[in-house]
């Protein structure tokens, strides 16, 4: 059983790392962004700074608005490297299902960066953390524990997946 400190120390320290991003920031980390037009207030240049930011790294970009959203998007092949870091990604999603079905959790993702996924419980609101980089880390009630409140098990096979 993973040190309860140690996981609430991870869980936050994603947390505040991905709330510092600006827009450029997550489209860089994700290889998109999506805003609300109402959540900006010049859409025209919110679509000129992402492109101008791209355009000094020199990375392609595409941008647009469609039905009341903003949106960029890295344009080109996924890299080896991204493609590894994916892989091992949902590698641990896996495992981090396998183990909280075990203990009677209908968990979903409702954090994820690179490597590092924090999981809730629908049922009982347990979290669970995984980090799949270098040394495999998996942590939490949601993983670790019994849910207190199963629920049933979930025939769908991918409806864990947060909208």
């Amino acid at each position: 059983m993973e040190d309860p400190v140690e996981i609430n120390r991870r869980i936050e320290r994603l947390v505040k790392r991905v709330r510092r991003r600006d827009d450029y920031g997550k489209l860089l980390a994700r290889g998109d962004v999506v805003r609300r037009v109402a959540d900006v207030d010049d859409p025209d240049g919110w679509r000129v700074q992402i492109k101008r930011q791209a355009r000094s790294d020199r990375i392609k970009v595409r941008t647009g608005q469609t039905e009341g959203r903003l949106w960029a998007l890295v344009q080109g092949p996924i890299h080896e490297a991204q493609q590894d870091e994916n892989d091992r990604y949902f590698r641990l999603l896996d495992e981090i299902k396998i183990r909280a079905d075990g203990n009677g959790h209908s968990v979903k993702v409702v954090l994820h960066d690179g490597e590092e996924v924090v999981v809730k419980c629908e049922s009982c609101g347990a979290l669970g953390y995984g980090d799949a980089a270098a040394a495999r880390f998996i942590g939490g009630a949601a993983v670790e524990e019994e849910c207190p409140h199963p629920a049933p098990p979930d025939a769908g096979g991918a409806g864990w997946l947060a909208p």
